[in-house]
C-alpha cells in the first residue's frame, strides 16, 4: 500500500470531516454557549471557533472589572488564534484578511475599531503540536504530519514530540520487508483489527509502518471540599478575617481557661510531700499500739 493511498484516503476524511463539520460544530457551539469566559483554558481553547470566542470576549468585555484581567484571557487565546481589530469600512483591509482566511464580526466601536478579525490556527507541521492541541486531532491527520515531516518517519522526531503524541494515541512503529508487512495475518491486519490507522513508508524493499490509536480522553473532576465551600460562602458573604482572628481568640482563651481547670483538678487529687509524710506518721503510729 503506497503514500498515493494513504494521501487520498487522508483527503476523503478531511472531506468528509468538513461536510460534517455543521453537526460538529453545533456540539462545539452549545459546549461553548455552556462556557463562560472565565472557564477558558488552555486545554478547552482548542475546542473553540471564531465565533465563540468572539462572544465570550463581548460578553467578557461586559463584565465589570474585566480589563484587569484580560491580558489573562489574551494570552491563552492567542496561541491559538489570530485576532485583529479594524474599522469595517476599511474595505482594502476587510478582504485582505477575507482572503487570509480570518472571521469578521461587528462589535461595539472602540476608538476607530468597529470590528474584529479571527482565524484559528492552522497545524501544518509536526512541531505545530502541543499537549493542548494534540488531543483534538484525528490519526490520519496526526499521521499526515509525520509523513510531511521530510520522511523521517516515527524514529526521526525529537523525543519531545514522540511524548506529545503519545499523550493522546497509542503508537506502535514496525519496520520490515514489504511482503511480511502485508501478509495475511500480519502486523497491519492486526493493528487495523484493533482499531489502529496506519501509515507507510517506504525504506528502500523494506516498509516502516506506524499505528496510531487514540487513547480515551479522560475527564478532571474537581471535587471540592467543605473547607472550600465554607470559604466561598464567607467571602460571598463579606466576612472579614477579623472575625476570624477573633473566635480563635476566644476558642484559644477557652482552651486555656480548661487546661487551668484541669491542672487544679490534678492538683487536689495529687498528694504532695506534706501528705505523703503524715501518712508514714500514722503507719508508725499504729505499729507501736500494735
Amino acid at each position: 500500500m503506497g503514500n498515493n493511498y494513504f494521501e487520498e484516503k487522508t483527503y476523503l476524511c478531511t472531506a468528509f470531516r468538513e461536510m460534517s463539520s455543521r453537526k460538529y460544530n453545533f456540539n462545539l457551539v452549545s459546549m461553548a454557549k455552556q462556557l463562560k469566559i472565565e472557564d477558558l483554558t488552555k486545554g478547552n481553547v482548542w475546542t473553540m471557533t471564531e465565533s465563540d470566542i468572539n462572544q465570550m470576549l463581548q460578553d467578557g468585555k461586559k463584565q465589570e472589572g474585566f480589563a484587569d484581567v484580560e491580558a489573562h484571557y489574551m494570552n491563552i487565546i492567542r496561541p491559538v488564534f489570530d485576532i485583529v481589530y479594524l474599522d469595517r469600512s476599511d474595505e482594502e483591509k476587510v478582504k485582505q484578511l477575507e482572503a487570509e482566511k480570518y472571521d469578521i464580526f461587528s462589535v461595539p466601536s472602540e476608538g476607530e475599531n468597529n470590528a474584529v478579525a479571527i482565524r484559528k490556527h492552522r497545524i501544518k507541521k509536526v512541531t505545530d503540536l502541543t499537549l493542548e492541541n494534540v488531543a483534538h486531532l484525528l490519526p490520519e491527520e496526526v499521521l499526515a504530519l509525520i509523513q510531511q515531516n521530510l520522511g523521517t518517519g516515527w524514529q526521526g522526531l525529537p523525543l519531545a514530540l514522540q511524548d506529545i503524541i503519545e499523550s493522546a494515541f497509542y503508537v506502535d512503529c514496525a519496520v520490515m520487508p514489504a511482503a511480511a508487512m502485508h501478509r495475511k495475518g500480519g502486523i497491519i491486519e492486526r493493528r487495523k483489527e484493533d482499531g489502529y490507522e496506519v501509515l507507510e513508508i517506504e525504506r528502500g524493499s523494506w516498509i516502516e509502518g506506524i499505528f496510531l490509536k487514540p487513547k480515551p480522553k479522560v475527564e478532571k473532576v474537581r471535587f471540592s471540599s467543605a473547607i472550600d465551600d465554607e470559604v466561598k460562602r464567607r467571602n460571598r458573604s463579606g466576612e472579614d478575617e477579623d472575625d476570624d482572628d477573633d473566635e480563635l481568640d476566644d476558642l484559644e482563651d477557652d482552651n486555656v481557661q480548661d487546661d487551668d481547670e484541669d491542672e487544679e483538678v490534678m492538683d487536689e487529687e495529687s498528694p504532695n510531700i506534706e501528705d505523703i509524710d503524715v501518712i508514714d506518721e500514722v503507719e508508725i503510729e499504729d505499729e507501736e499500739n500494735e
